[in-house]
C-alpha cells in the first residue's frame, strides 16, 4: 500500500484534481496500511518536499489512528504551510485520548501561536478553532 500513496502523493498533476477527488483514494489506500507500510512512509518523508507533505497533511484524519496522529505532529516540525496543514488535519481527531496529549504538549500551542502571528484570515479561523477545540 506505501508504494501506491507514494506514487500519488508524489505525482506532479494539478492541485485541484487532487484536492477535489484523489486524496479519497489516498485515504482509502492509507486505511488499509501496516505498520510495516507507515514505518516506511515515515521514514521516507524527510526527503519528500512541501507539496508532498501538505497533500500527505490533508490525507490523514482519526481513522489513521496514532500513527496518522504522530505523523502530523511531526509535520508541525515543517515549514509553516505545512504545519497548517497539519494542524488542520489534527483537527479531525477529537478522541479525548488526542485532545489530552494535544492539550499537555505546550509545543503546539505555541507553534499554533507562532502561526498565527502571520496568518491569514481563513488560516486564522482554522488555527483559532483548533485552539478553542483542544481548550489551548
Amino acid at each position: 500500500m506505501y508504494e501506491k500513496v507514494d506514487a500519488e502523493l508524489s505525482e506532479n498533476g494539478t492541485d485541484n484534481y487532487f484536492y477535489d477527488d484523489e486524496f479519497m483514494y489516498v485515504q482509502e489506500l492509507m486505511s488499509e496500511f501496516t505498520t510495516i507500510d507507515w514505518e516506511n512512509l515515515i521514514r521516507g518523508l524527510k526527503d519528500r518536499d512541501d507539496n508532498y507533505k501538505i497533500r500527505l497533511a490533508y490525507c490523514i484524519e482519526e481513522d489513521n489512528g496514532v500513527y496518522g496522529f504522530n505523523l502530523l505532529l511531526d509535520l508541525l516540525n515543517e515549514s509553516d504551510e505545512v504545519a497548517e496543514y497539519a494542524i488542520d488535519s489534527l483537527r479531525s481527531f477529537d478522541g479525548e485520548e488526542y485532545k489530552k496529549i494535544i492539550a499537555s504538549n505546550k509545543q503546539i500551542k505555541e507553534k499554533v501561536e507562532e502561526l498565527l502571528k502571520n496568518a491569514s484570515l481563513p488560516i486564522e479561523r482554522i488555527l483559532k478553532t483548533f485552539l478553542q477545540q483542544n481548550k489551548l
